[in-house]
């Protein structure tokens, strides 16, 4: 037998898995599914690989540091909420087998667990990190705009001061 067959029938088996979900989320599955014309668990299955596509980074073991920013910046609050993810478990997430050079900075670590709380206490932080003003209006772009700045679109040399 070939063994690229065997790992391709066994990606496509499928596994019944048992979910719990409150009244009032299982009738929202059901209200889309209708309006669909789809089955529920469809809609369940289309939820979890969309789930999956969103969090990519979090399911490939080389990605760590630097190449997981835009999941914690774009699902950040999201993620931290549902999660209770706190300052020393982001840096596990992230910075856990990281080289020195590609490891996301403490304070961007708490800006992050913070991504959940009030814009106030957010906008406070990021005023102090970037030592100039934010506009209170717009603090989801300017944190967005902080990380991708910072960790994605400067160059290795411009992050390592060289």
């Amino acid at each position: 037998m070939n063994s690229t067959s065997g790992v391709a029938s066994s990606e496509n088996r499928t596994k019944t898995v048992s979910l719990r979900l409150t009244e009032a989320e299982h009738a929202k599955i059901r209200e889309i599914a209708s309006r669909l014309g789809a089955a529920e668990s469809a809609v369940i299955r289309y939820a979890i690989r969309s789930m999956i596509n969103r969090l990519a980074p979090l399911h490939d073991s080389e990605a760590n540091g630097f190449s997981l920013i835009p999941v914690f910046v774009e699902y950040g609050a999201e993620l931290s909420s549902y999660f209770d993810l706190d300052v020393t478990r982001l840096e596990r997430i992230i910075n856990s087998e990281e080289k020195e050079t590609q490891q996301v900075e403490r304070e961007d670590l708490v800006l992050l667990a913070m991504s959940g709380l009030a814009e106030p206490k957010i906008h406070a932080k990021l005023r102090e990190l970037q030592k100039k003003n934010v506009e209170h209006g717009d603090v989801p772009a300017s944190l967005r705009n902080y990380f991708y700045d910072k960790y994605i679109y400067q160059t290795s040399v411009e992050k390592t001061g060289d």
